[in-house]
């Protein structure tokens, strides 16, 4: 069939589930999969098989046939506008082995090939660009924020913490993965920080028992924090394995925006991982790292750090939420600070050019605000945590108003 030019592949054969045991058909979709009257599936009450076939899913599968753009996925279409490759020009990229196999006609189709799992929250860390939803160390420190609520159990914070353990207190969740891993041919491990759930490790062991695991891809996003030498051998057993490092800026500013890490602990990881690709053929690494308004204005930094580490493959994520920390709410001052910058760096391939050349343009599409809100919590979260923002990022810290 001739298919439009805005259809994704990953309505027919992907599902992600969410931090807080939810899901939404990409990490990208602005909203959770809905059932019939209107309510977020419950990963603890229902399969994955239910919310793949739901009317959700058929309704969005039938938009994308006829040529829509569904608004849940405005992200996209919101990278597509300035010439980036979003994630669903990507998917079609990376994955297509599975889209010429794809049963685009099937409104109900059998292949659910590709599970994105964010298996719950934990995690070590409390980066700036994140927060409660995928954070239970950000869940514990936004309700210490709240010193004037009586009954802080009935914060969101609060509420986002309980529901971060979703996947510990559902044995039915675990049992439907293992049935549906037959057919599953790409996995990828996201967070919360994926090497501190053991559970998903347990999965991976029985995908070998099972003689499954030679047909998975699996892929990770890791903060870099942990060591996973002794999952060495268990890795071998997979037909590929991608780690993809969360590295968005380099030394202090580091450790500012991912707060809790060390800078040299995790490039000692990195490195790591490094040793043991040139022994294993099926390790790959990437960097995979998010543009946002702390960093934007350092991208020379880091990518000069990255041509050293020498990655697989490098990744130009543009951060779209939460909405203070998006570049195209720079105050119009930082926004010309940003963009004369980036404009006039050589950089040291044509790739690199390309993506600058792209989130320049995602700035100027971009509004611009005042900066109030960016500015009430930088400075609320350094507060707390006894840090400056001015001291470790001064050029973009003054451009948007920072004293």
């Amino acid at each position: 069939m001739m298919l439009p030019k805005t259809i994704c592949m990953l309505p027919w054969i992907s599902v992600e589930t969410s931090p807080t045991g939810t899901a939404r058909p990409c990490c990208l979709a602005k909203e959770e999969i809905l059932d019939d009257q209107g309510v977020p599936y419950d990963l603890t009450k229902t399969t994955l098989e239910e919310i793949y076939k739901s009317n959700y899913m058929i309704k969005l599968r039938q938009d994308f046939r006829l040529g829509n753009k569904p608004a849940t996925c405005k992200q996209c279409w919101e990278e597509e506008s300035v010439g980036k490759d979003s994630k669903r020009i990507n998917s079609k990229i990376r994955l297509k082995e599975l889209y010429e196999l794809v049963d685009w006609q099937n409104d109900t189709p059998n292949q659910l090939w590709f599970l994105d799992l964010k298996l719950g929250n934990i995690c070590n860390l409390k980066c700036r660009i994140c927060g409660s939803w995928s954070s239970s160390k950000w869940a514990e420190e936004e309700i210490n924020y709240l010193e004037n609520i009586v009954d802080k159990k009935k914060t969101l914070a609060y509420k986002w913490l309980k529901q971060g353990a979703w996947p510990r207190n559902s044995e039915n969740f675990w049992k439907n993965l293992e049935r549906l891993l037959p057919d599953v041919k790409y996995i990828e491990f996201t967070g919360g920080e994926p090497w501190l759930i053991e559970e998903h490790f347990q999965l991976l062991e029985f995908a070998v028992d099972q003689g499954l695991s030679s047909q998975i891809d699996i892929h990770y996003n890791t903060n870099g924090t942990q060591s996973v030498k002794q999952h060495v051998n268990l890795f071998k057993k997979f037909n590929r394995v991608e780690i993809a490092f969360s590295v968005d800026n380099v030394d202090k500013k580091f450790e500012y925006e991912r707060y809790g890490a060390n800078w040299n602990q995790v490039n000692q990881h990195i490195d790591e991982v490094h040793e043991l690709r040139r022994n294993q053929s099926n390790i790959t690494t990437q960097l995979c790292f998010t543009v946002n308004i702390q960093n934007v204005y350092y991208l020379d930094e880091l990518l000069n750090w990255a041509d050293t580490k020498h990655f697989d493959n490098i990744y130009f994520n543009i951060l779209h939420g939460p909405e203070f920390m998006c570049v195209q709410n720079l105050t119009h001052s930082a926004k010309k600070l940003v963009i004369d910058k980036l404009s006039n760096i050589k950089w040291s391939n044509n790739f690199y050019a390309d993506q600058i050349n792209q989130i320049i343009n995602f700035i100027k599409n971009g509004p611009a605000s005042d900066g109030k809100d960016f500015l009430t919590r930088m400075k609320q979260t350094d507060n707390y945590r006894n840090q400056s923002f001015l001291n470790t990022h001064y050029d973009i810290a003054k451009a948007m108003g920072y004293e």
